[in-house]
C-alpha cells in the first residue's frame, strides 16, 4: 500500500510540475507513429512517459487537463500495433468523456473506439487484432471492466467487423 501511495504521489507531482511545460499540441511518438488525441471538449490531451506506472497506460485528468500516461518499459516490450492500441484505448477514455461520465461499459467502449481508430486510419487489419491474442490471452480482466484476454480479443474483432454502435450493443 505504501509503494502504491508513493507511486501515485510521483505521478501527481509529474503531472502538476513537469507536464504543463510539455507542448500539448505536439504529436506523441508511439511505436514510430506520431499520435495525438483530443478530448470530448476539444482540448489536446498531453501524453507523457511515466516509468513504473504499474500498468501499460492510464487516462488521467488533473486540474481539468487531460493526460495519457504510458509506461515506456512496458510499451517497449509490446508489438508496435499493440502499443498503438493501448495509446488509442487511453485516448478513447478522453474522447468519449469517461472521466466525467463513467459507466460499466467504459472499458469496452474504449477498446472498440481504439480498434476502429486503428482500422479507419489504416493502422490495423483484422489479422492485426487476431495477433493481439498471444499478448492478452492470459489476462484475467479487471475490476474496471476490462474483459478477460480471449473474450477481449473476440470483442475487439466484433468491433473491427462492425460499426462501434453495433459492437457495443
Amino acid at each position: 500500500m505504501v509503494r502504491w501511495a508513493f507511486g501515485l504521489t510521483a505521478i501527481l507531482t509529474c503531472l502538476l510540475v513537469l507536464a504543463p511545460a510539455a507542448n500539448a499540441a505536439a504529436p506523441f511518438n508511439v511505436a514510430g507513429q506520431p499520435m495525438s488525441c483530443t478530448d470530448f471538449r476539444g482540448r489536446s490531451v498531453v501524453a507523457i512517459k511515466v516509468p513504473d506506472l504499474g500498468d501499460v497506460g492510464r487516462a488521467w485528468v488533473v486540474n481539468a487537463v487531460p493526460y495519457i500516461l504510458l509506461d515506456p518499459e512496458v510499451m517497449r516490450r509490446l508489438p508496435k500495433a499493440l502499443q498503438i492500441f493501448f495509446y488509442a484505448h487511453e485516448c478513447a477514455h478522453h474522447t468519449l468523456g469517461h472521466w466525467y461520465n463513467p459507466s460499466a461499459m467504459s472499458e469496452r467502449e474504449a477498446d472498440c473506439w481504439a480498434i476502429n481508430f486503428g482500422r479507419d486510419n489504416g493502422l490495423f487489419r483484422r489479422q492485426t487484432v487476431v495477433d493481439f491474442l498471444p499478448w492478452l490471452a492470459h489476462s484475467k480482466g479487471s475490476k474496471f471492466g476490462h474483459l478477460p484476454g480471449r473474450q477481449r480479443v473476440r470483442y475487439m474483432l466484433s468491433c473491427f467487423d462492425n460499426d462501434v454502435e453495433t459492437a457495443q450493443q
